[in-house]
């Protein structure tokens, strides 16, 4: 599956680039004011649009997008 960033929105965009700096979720609901079911769902947004089935494969995908 190629990587489009444009499936993303920007709230999306932003929490992969927490993760991609490894964040834990607290520290990324402390970064983004939002609370952790909302990053949680931004989280599970972005596996679905991605195909990832794990947040170790979804941070591969990020990696490789160059985000």
């Amino acid at each position: 599956m190629e990587f489009r960033k444009e499936a993303l929105v920007e709230r999306e965009i932003e929490i992969a680039g927490y993760l991609l700096q490894h964040f834990s979720l607290k520290q990324i609901c402390e970064q983004t004011g939002l609370q952790k079911k909302i990053v949680e769902a931004h989280i599970r947004n972005m596996m679905e649009k991605l195909g990832a089935e794990d947040s170790g494969t979804l941070i591969q995908l990020l990696k490789a997008s160059g985000l």
